[in-house]
């Protein structure tokens, strides 16, 4: 029999709400717990994708043999792991964990004086051992009774559960102490709603938002013919702070913000945060991308897979459609988001460098936090496989009234859930074989915008569609801002005139041709074809740059112009009916990007 199977691991957790800390007790029995033992904490967990200092936080560590108390010892190896002499059989660590780090919390999960979030992070594991292992919780007596524990492992007494596997225990964040419950059942299927905080309206708002989250989860039941779960768990909060969007198998945790329940933008975007990370249960969760089906032995090296345009590209393609068929947003909110992503990804010059499999790759690299240098070597995989996703959807459409994504990628799923036929998880190759014996043309459009920078179809798709793109002549000097951040700048555009300039990223902006500085009088400068004056502070430093604005061409509506036939495509596409009367104007104006909104001036 193998070492592992003959191998236990149990570990006992106290829970000190007041202090923030765990106390933790680990027994290793059998094999593992022979001789030299090698403890560690993941480098990165599946959806996270970077390394994170998981195992930070962790202090006052001992280990002994458990039958004689005597100690063993302990070494660090590396930044994550610590190595054990001398082990018996039967050997106990014992360590205490801080766990009120808001900067670890999707990861790890986070300890609050009035409620916890806890995962498998905080607990070392044994390379040498993942498979089956046991938690037990001891919490404060005010807390007695409070667990919400999502399925995928079995209870054994009211405050411990067995777990098939430390990777299992990994994906499940564990709900302990004061919040609040909501459970509702979709086509019979429990979903449970654990609110680790309120807000301003939530009495008033919260059921009308929970409802919302199951319309979304009704169509994808729909869509994949059932839930891949027994039942499903939103652990949700309301802290700014809690900037979480992280799927798990049976479960997901999503931060909402304050403003969830008072200001119908932020209830939309909420919405569509949870069924972004619930579509990832089919999409990522099951049907992973080759090597993402092995992540229990790369817990440590990290799974690198050029997949993610379809993991996560996908997904956020969903995530706009579901809730356009919820309506969480307008068909029109939903074309203008496409505009909006179209224009956000030829903006910058990576789009013509990088391609959507090389982007994946580099997501160790470029994936967080933002950085100087992005737009000329990064474009977000997400974003473009959105699009991917789209030109997907549309190309079966038009090519067939019986052909849609929804089909087709269920149909994907069905195949490779379980690793496909090699177990390993698909592949770029395959996923475009696939696609491509459904039809040939959609084959050829992945081998260029897969493989290939560029090669976006879009507006090519749209007009086929009936939309007429209008576009219009302006100028852009290439500075970036993100969010709110203006004037101070983002990034530069390296093949802009800004680019050419000198200005750099994290340059404040004091002056507009020797005038103080005001967005709109960087608008009206950058939008005409007259050299700019900008003056900025670098530091310690007031300097001045001059450059004259590029022409550009941007998309400013898309206008209708299509058939009757045209029309009921699109009113079976989006789930309703809405406006499409011959001139009907449709204005870009909506785009959201919960990676945060990047304009180019």
């Amino acid at each position: 029999m193998s070492k592992t199977s003959l191998s236990d691991v149990h570990y006992r957790v106290r829970v000190d709400p007041q202090s923030h800390e765990l106390h933790v007790r680990m027994r290793l029995t059998g094999p593992v717990a022979q001789g030299t033992l090698h403890l560690q904490t993941p480098s990165w967990v599946p959806g996270n994708y970077t390394f994170t200092q998981l195992g930070r936080d962790l202090f006052e560590l001992q280990a002994f043999n458990t039958r004689d108390e005597h100690p063993l010892a302990l070494h660090r190896e590396g930044w994550q792991a610590y190595r054990i002499e001398g082990g018996d059989g039967d050997v106990t660590v014992s360590y205490r964990a801080w766990a009120y780090a808001t900067d670890l919390g999707e990861p790890s999960g986070i300890l609050d004086n009035q409620f916890a979030v806890l995962l498998g992070t905080r607990y070392l594991h044994s390379p040498q051992h993942l498979g089956a292992c046991t938690v037990s919780y001891e919490l404060p007596p005010d807390w007695q009774g409070s667990i919400h524990h999502p399925s995928g492992a079995q209870p054994v007494s009211p405050d411990s559960w067995r777990y098939p596997s430390y990777e299992t225990l990994l994906d499940t964040p564990v709900v302990m102490g004061h919040y609040d419950l909501i459970k509702r059942y979709v086509e019979g299927t429990p979903f449970f709603f654990a609110f680790v905080d309120r807000g301003v309206g939530f009495e008033a708002e919260v059921d009308g938002f929970v409802d919302q989250i199951c319309t979304v989860a009704a169509g994808y039941r729909k869509q994949f013919g059932s839930f891949p779960f027994e039942d499903y768990s939103f652990v949700l909060s309301l802290n700014p702070q809690s900037s979480w969007g992280l799927e798990h198998l049976t479960s997901t945790m999503c931060g909402l913000g304050p403003d969830v329940f008072t200001d119908p933008d932020q209830r939309a975007i909420g919405v569509r945060v949870c069924a972004h990370e619930l579509f990832h249960a089919w999409n990522v969760r099951r049907l992973r991308p080759s090597p993402l089906m092995d992540v229990s032995q790369q817990l440590e090296s990290g799974s690198f897979s050029e997949g993610l345009w379809m993991a996560e590209g996908f997904t956020r393609y969903y995530e706009f459609l579901a809730c356009t068929r919820a309506q969480v947003y307008s068909p029109a909110q939903f074309l203008s988001n496409l505009v909006g992503y179209l224009e956000h990804l030829r903006a910058v010059p990576a789009y013509q460098r990088v391609s959507a499999a090389d982007s994946s790759l580099a997501t160790y690299l470029n994936h967080a936090p933002k950085y100087a240098g992005r737009p000329c070597n990064c474009i977000d995989y997400y974003d473009k496989g959105m699009l991917i996703a789209f030109g997907v959807d549309a190309m079966l459409r038009l090519g067939s009234p019986v052909r849609t994504l929804d089909k087709a990628f269920r149909g994907f799923y069905e195949e490779y859930a379980s690793g496909g036929p090699n177990g390993k998880g698909y592949s770029t190759n395959d996923a475009i074989a696939y696609f491509r014996q459904l039809q040939p043309a959609i084959g050829d459009m992945l081998d260029a915008t897969v493989r290939q920078p560029g090669g976006l179809s879009t507006e090519d798709l749209l007009g086929q569609l009936g939309f007429l793109v209008e576009h219009k002549s302006t100028h852009q000097l290439g500075l970036m801002f993100l969010d709110n951040g203006a004037p101070t700048i983002y990034n530069v555009l390296d093949d802009s005139p800004a680019g050419d300039s000198g200005l750099a990223p994290g340059d404040v902006i004091s002056t507009v041709n020797g005038f103080s500085y005001t967005a709109a009088a960087l608008n009206w400068a950058a939008s005409h074809e007259g050299m700019v004056s900008l003056g900025v502070q670098r530091g310690h430093r007031s300097l001045t740059f001059s450059m004259r604005p590029r022409s550009h061409r941007q998309i400013i509506r898309l206008r209708w112009q299509g058939t009757v036939e045209q029309a009921e495509r699109l009113y079976t596409w989006l789930e309703q009916r809405f406006p499409l009367a011959e001139g009907q104007v449709f204005e870009p104006s909506f785009y959201e990007n919960f990676h945060g909104i990047e304009t180019v001036v």
